[in-house]
């Protein structure tokens, strides 16, 4: 049973039920089939029909924040190389990374500020804004439109500082229109207050959604994270306090233990900082806990398909799965708090990223072995319970999409 009607509650969480902030739509029930994380023909229908048809997340406007900034993504998915950069006027926009000439890279570092795209290969140069502005020796072309030859364009919006790309330079659905009502419930989070405390990636032989699975439920936390996070080998903790779905998009609150102790360790580093990962305070709650939850801990908010940003008092961190193929995905996470104003606010910032760190890295031990045992033939279905309703919501939206039919 996976489409339980709210609130649902089990003798395993004697304090709290999962309560359904939106209505559940109709999922289906069963195992789901391990075909769409092994099979090499199901990933190219999702790079035309996922990721070619959605808004993805490529960074933050506080990396190019001077007119003539710009960094570089290699999206895999996308078969491409891309430059996102500020203009004269301001504006953020992305192009192709690649000449229109006869395709070299114009950016060849991973960021940088230029007045200009020059390419190395014959010197054809580009506007800030992509406008063909110089042909070398344009006698030798004739009839040459430099109209037609500007920089391929991506289209581009931002929301909270957040860039987004989109294949299609006219995409059919603005980004506001695609994040919904997910990105209203976070709306007054303080985006612009916070500081980048860390960044870890890495490349894991995993399909992408195999490796985001890891990230949107809490019933691995009670067993994969009982030492790394205090409190967490509650079985009760298994159980959201809350979940809601928008379309494409899921968001998922986690139920905060209340009578934790802390390690040595985390009490030093929490006694004077004013946010942290697992520490319980007052605080502004904008953008927070939607659905009002009591014992409430952080939201997990993933915008379909393939970008997370994950709220806390006074602190944030995003994941973004980057499928390279079938079976192989690059991972990236970055860590925000709210701008340090003490010593103690320092001391428990730190402790905050070597907490997410060992986290995540013991998420990250799963998706390989999860992965081997798919391809192998051996295991064929993932048998999903219903504290992992998130997990079946991904793959029941995937599938939509793969199929042209999206909720």
């Amino acid at each position: 049973m996976n489409a339980p009607q709210p609130p649902v509650s089990y003798p395993f969480s004697p304090s709290h039920a999962m309560k359904f902030g939106t209505p559940v739509p109709d999922m289906g029930s069963g195992p789901i089939p391990a075909e769409s994380v092994t099979s090499a023909a199901y990933f190219e229908r999702e790079r035309e029909q996922i990721f070619k048809q959605a808004w993805l997340q490529v960074g933050r406007v506080e990396e190019i924040p001077n007119a003539g900034d710009y960094f570089t993504r290699e999206l895999h998915v996308f078969k491409s190389n891309i430059v996102v950069v500020r203009g004269k006027d301001g504006a953020v926009r992305a192009f192709h990374n690649m000449c229109t000439h006869r395709g070299m890279a114009l950016a060849t570092e991973a960021c940088g500020n230029t007045r200009g795209f020059t390419c190395e290969f014959h010197g054809w140069g580009f506007g800030l804004d992509g406008s063909l502005q110089a042909v070398p020796a344009i006698e030798s072309f004739p009839g040459i439109d430099r109209s037609r030859l500007g920089l391929k364009a991506l289209a581009c919006d931002t929301w909270n500082g957040f860039i987004f790309v989109h294949w299609n330079p006219q995409p059919a659905q603005s980004l506001a229109d695609f994040m919904g009502p997910l990105a209203r419930d976070m709306d007054g989070f303080p985006f612009d207050q916070c500081q980048h405390i860390a960044h870890y990636t890495a490349r894991v032989k995993a399909n992408w959604k195999l490796s985001i699975d890891a990230f949107q439920e809490a019933y691995h936390a009670t067993y994969l994270h009982r030492h790394a996070i205090p409190g967490a080998g509650d079985l009760e903790l298994a159980l959201p306090s809350s979940v809601r779905f928008y379309g494409p998009h899921r968001s998922v609150s986690c139920w905060l233990k209340t009578d934790i102790q802390p390690t040595p360790a985390e009490a030093i580093a929490y006694k004077h900082g004013s946010f942290g990962f697992v520490k319980a305070d007052e605080g502004d709650t904008r953008g927070l806990n939607p659905s009002g939850d009591e014992s409430w801990w952080f939201d997990i908010n993933v915008f379909f398909p393939n970008f997370f940003c994950d709220l806390g008092r006074g602190w944030y961190f995003t994941y973004n799965f980057w499928p390279v193929s079938e079976n192989d995905t690059i991972w990236n996470m970055n860590i925000y708090q709210v701008q340090a104003a003490t010593a103690g606010d320092r001391l428990a910032q730190e402790f905050t990223r070597v907490v997410l760190r060992d986290t995540v890295f013991e998420d990250m031990s799963t998706m390989e072995f999860s992965q081997k045992a798919f391809d192998s033939g051996v295991i064929t279905e993932q048998t999903i319970g219903d504290t992992e309703i998130a997990v079946r919501h991904q793959y029941w939206v995937a599938d939509e999409w793969v199929n042209g039919r999206r909720p």
